[in-house]
């Protein structure tokens, strides 16, 4: 009886020894082992904390559905959402579907090693801060399923570190930023808005953009004769667009998806997309084209549309 007793007594000692678990970072996974919960540096420390609680107050952070230590004493680390690098700073901001509400505050771009903005399907509404652009380190911009209203901001064009953009299924109007110079832009969902002008051709010519979702808006002009050589997926379906499709987009060697259909595009399909090598997904449908289909195009394709174009000839 007594050896029991002396091995549970260890086995509490153990427990009350051992160290606590780190707090649960982004969307309920632990963090990283190398993170600190916050900055060592006592002046960085308050910078983070005071940007942190600018956000909260201009986001109606007291109505939101979880937020577990914002503005408290606690580390910032073990705040709900956010994630640390392994000094302690702030990486990343992960409230999504949690009644944030509001404009977006550029409070943020005080965090000044902010990677990750993910503040999708909340009630964000008005118009983006031209000051987002502030935020140099930003890598992941998601703010789909909102209410968020006017054009792109000039400045997010701009954003040197810029990945994933993704503003899909908002209210967004007005043109896209005519410069970009994102190199490292990858994917782009602007889908699902009213978005109207020209396709800025700088955009499409980002050297890493892999697929560009445009589809749904109110887009006209001319689709940009040159397009990026890593372009995978291509969705333009129910726009405005006129005049031809690119000659030369068939030798873009990754391109798998190109969705051009519900648009006012005229001419021929170019006679190079039966040579396009991963080429699966074609839909030309309700367009204006005209002419034949080139030679072992619809054979070759999983799915292949060109309806109701009454200039386009059988496929062969």
């Amino acid at each position: 009886m007594v050896n029991v007793r002396f091995k549970v007594a260890l086995l509490a000692l153990a427990l009350l020894a051992a160290p606590s678990l780190p707090a649960r970072a982004v969307d309920g996974a632990a963090p990283a082992a190398d993170s600190l919960p916050e900055p060592r540096d006592p002046a960085v420390r308050e910078r983070e904390r005071q940007a942190l609680n600018a956000f909260y107050t201009a986001m109606s952070g007291p109505d939101w559905i979880q937020r577990d230590f914002w503005g408290s004493d606690r580390p910032v680390g073990e705040w709900h959402g956010v994630a640390t690098d392994a000094d302690g700073y702030v990486v990343q901001l992960t409230i999504y579907d949690n009644n944030v509400t509001g404009k977006v505050s550029a409070a943020v771009c005080n965090l000044e090693r902010l990677h990750t903005l993910h503040l999708s399907f909340n009630n964000l509404s008005g118009e983006l801060p031209e000051a987002l652009g502030e935020c140099r380190a930003l890598k992941n911009l998601w703010l789909k399923g909102n209410r968020i209203t006017g054009r792109l901001p000039d400045s997010i064009a701009l954003l040197p570190e810029l990945e994933y953009l993704d503003i899909h299924a908002n209210e967004m109007i007005g043109p896209l930023p005519a410069k970009w110079d994102t190199p490292k832009l990858k994917l782009f969902w602007g889908n699902d808005n009213r978005i109207s002008g020209p396709l800025p051709a700088q955009l499409l010519r980002q050297p890493q953009l892999e697929k560009l979702m445009l589809h749904n808006n109110k887009l006209n002009g001319t689709i940009p004769a040159s397009l990026s050589p890593s372009l995978l997926s291509l969705l333009l379906t129910n726009n405005a667009l006129s005049g031809p499709i690119p000659a030369g987009i068939g030798n873009l060697k990754n391109l798998t998806d190109l969705r051009l259909n519900r648009n006012q595009l005229s001419g021929p399909i170019p006679a190079d997309l039966a040579e396009a090598p991963s080429l699966q997904v074609l839909r030309l449908d309700h367009n204006q084209l005209k002419g034949a289909v080139p030679d072992g195009l619809a054979g070759r394709l999983s799915v292949f549309d060109r309806s109701h174009n009454p200039g386009i000839g059988a496929a062969r």
